[in-house]
């Protein structure tokens, strides 16, 4: 399991008033894992002082709809997708200066050439699948600034 991180790029940290969390994948039972995480950051963290809200995206096409106009502290993406992958997530986020600052975890199976893609693109934070509980949770809680 390795996690990459590149040069902070002025991650903002999570919002008094809430955070959402958008959550990129097509496999169900992945994103019932990652929410998993997220109550429990929301209820061990947070204490229930901080509403935490977790959306949902199958593909690029419809996280990049979502984004546009919304206030996201963080997105938990595939790289690996139909319709548009993470990595032209990736690239329409960055191009994006509303989207841009956005911090992003991408979560994949791919090799050293999907990460190293993902790296060149911008991704904050690159988790290798199968991912544990605990690296997923620490690193949500690093890019939300809660460590």
């Amino acid at each position: 399991m390795s996690t990459e991180q590149t040069q902070p790029s002025g991650a903002t940290a999570a919002a008094p008033a809430g955070v959402r969390v958008l959550i990129v994948e097509d496999n169900p039972h992945i994103i019932e894992m990652y929410s998993y995480v997220l109550k429990k950051l929301a209820a061990n963290e947070f204490k229930g002082t901080t509403p935490l809200e977790v959306h949902f995206a199958a593909d690029g096409h419809a996280a990049m709809t979502m984004l546009v106009g919304a206030d996201f502290q963080l997105v938990m993406t595939d790289l690996y997708m139909p319709v548009m992958d993470g990595f032209q997530l990736l690239e329409k986020m960055r191009a994006t200066p509303a989207l841009a600052e956005i911090p992003v975890v991408a979560i994949s199976a791919g090799g050293i050439d999907a990460r190293e893609k993902a790296m060149k693109l911008g991704v904050n934070v690159f988790l290798k699948k199968p991912v544990r509980f605990a690296e997923v949770m620490d690193t949500v809680k690093q890019l939300l600034r809660l460590k």
